[in-house]
């Protein structure tokens, strides 16, 4: 848009005033006064706050810390909840007397919605935050503020002291029942270990390798003695039980000589003291002694040959081959018993193992219980000093910061500001009344608007201009002085009204 558009605006603006001058100055009075009564009749509100401050530091906490645990109670969001809850909306409004004995439980529950609206929470910060309260009576919105902040601060002491309380109740009792279930498991696991003397699987192991030690010694020892028996048996079989006088001493000194000789094999693979090289020694002395007595005797080599002695070395062999036979027969039974004693024991490591996993249970339901119980036994500890902390009120404690101010002057709209805009808005109605029938009245007010409704081929070829008379004149300055003694007249009314209600006569 053009300058000069908005210039004809202005001018055509002016003169609907200068025209409607009467109406302009009846709306402008009209809203002025309008405001200035709903100024008259706005309800002031006179707002108290108290900050309060959450305190969780003191002297005994980093004495008790890990062990005593202070009730955690969140800040502005809990002080909100917990202010606006009925047991403290009610104690309040009994208090301040807004509720009596005779008041129904419908006008109870209106007291309270309405304080409870009146009554704000807002966060200040860390462990800070404010309670504001708003009435339109000043004695109210102060006594109202303190009540409310004493009861929240009372209620929240007798709170904290409960909770700690009930909480130290419930882990007593729980200490209780796992004390009973611990002696329970504890009674379980001893009739368990008396009923079950088998023992472990690393003494049945310990034992099951000393058994098959033995077992193969057995074997060892067993197979020693058969083959000392199966020989015995063969030399018995090259000996004769008796032998004839005839030829005896050349028969005895052969003798001699083949004992001699197994003697020196024997010597080759073992010492003096081995069994076998003894009794050969033995039985070399013997056959000397025979040998020596029978050069002594009347024993000829034409003897008759039914002439016989018995045969010392015979003797002897089936002497040693009956030992041998009694020490093979034994020991045989005692591999027996062994290995009768080596499958009782895999019977008793069976046994273990089947009864590993109920053994297994119980020592973990045990473990579990006494682990709870102890843990338990702990935390009651802690519950008990958390106790103590919170009735000696080393807790956290909500503690006034900035107290309540009486409220001197009402917040948000007062008085004054409908006196201050009564007059600007009554302006800005009557000019904003004019400048819309401007801008809606379809009439010409200026060429340029002509000009552009015109065609392109038809020019505007002369303006004539409003012509006033002098009586039209005359008659303007009448109405302008008549209007500016009746704005004198509303302004001294207006200041009249205004001083009155700021005095306090109106």
């Amino acid at each position: 848009m053009e300058a000069s558009y908005f210039t004809e605006l202005f001018s055509a603006v002016i003169r609907e005033l200068v025209e409607w001058r009467n109406w302009v100055v009846g709306v402008l009075l009209a809203v002025t006064f309008t405001v200035l009564g709903v100024g008259f009749f706005w309800p002031e509100r006179y707002e108290t706050s108290a900050m309060l401050y959450a305190d969780v530091t003191n002297i005994i906490q980093p004495l008790l810390k890990g062990r005593a645990e202070v009730t955690a109670i969140d800040r502005s969001e809990q002080a909100r909840e917990q202010i606006y809850t009925r047991k403290i909306m009610l104690k309040v409004a009994n208090d301040m007397g807004m509720i009596g004995p005779l008041t129904t439980v419908e006008e109870q529950e209106g007291q309270i919605a309405a304080l409870r609206d009146s009554v704000e929470i807002k966060n200040e910060g860390k462990n800070y935050f404010r309670v504001i309260y708003s009435n339109q009576d000043q004695d109210a919105s102060f006594n109202v503020l303190n009540a409310v902040v004493d009861s929240f601060i009372t209620d929240t002491s007798e709170k904290r002291r409960q909770e700690s309380r009930s909480a130290y109740e419930f882990i007593e009792q729980q200490v209780v029942t796992y004390k009973r279930q611990l002696l329970l498991a504890e009674k379980l696991l001893k009739e368990f270990k008396s009923k079950n003397l088998d023992g472990d699987e690393r003494s049945v192991s310990a034992r099951i390798n000393q058994l098959r030690l033995q077992i193969e010694e057995l074997k060892l020892t067993i197979g020693e003695t058969d083959a000392r028996e199966k020989s015995l048996r063969e030399q018995m079989k090259s000996e004769s039980e008796y032998l004839s006088a005839k030829s005896k001493v050349d028969e005895e000194k052969a003798r001699l000589n083949l004992l001699k000789e197994r003697l020196d094999i024997l010597r080759l693979s073992y010492q003096e003291t081995y069994p076998d090289i003894v009794t050969l020694k033995q039985q070399i002395s013997a056959q000397e002694l025979i040998i020596d007595a029978m050069k002594g005797s009347d024993y000829r080599s034409g003897n008759s040959s039914s002439d016989s002695v018995e045969n010392p070395l015979y003797e002897e062999l089936r002497k040693q081959q009956a030992q041998a036979e009694v020490d093979l027969r034994s020991q045989k039974n005692r591999l027996a018993s062994v290995q009768r004693m080596l499958k009782e024991e895999y019977l008793r490591a069976e046994r273990i193992a089947s009864k590993d996993a109920e053994l297994a249970e119980l020592v973990r339901d045990y473990d579990v219980t006494r682990d709870i119980y102890e843990e338990m036994l702990g935390r009651k500890e802690k519950a008990r000093l958390s106790m103590t902390l919170d009735v000696e009120g080393q807790g956290i404690n909500f503690k006034i910061q900035e107290p309540a101010v009486y409220p001197l002057y009402p917040s948000g709209i007062r008085f004054i500001h409908f006196v201050l805009a009564a007059p600007l808005v009554g302006l800005l109605a009557a000019i904003g009344i004019v400048v819309f029938y401007v801008l809606v009245d379809p009439r010409l007010r200026s060429p340029a608007q002509l000009t552009d409704s015109l065609p392109a081929n038809v020019e505007l070829l002369v303006v004539v201009p409003h012509i006033r008379t002098r009586l039209t004149a005359r008659l303007v300055r009448v109405d302008m002085l008549v209007l500016s003694f009746v704005c004198l007249v509303a302004a001294g009314l207006y200041a009249g009204l205004v001083w009155g209600r700021l005095n306090g006569y109106l």
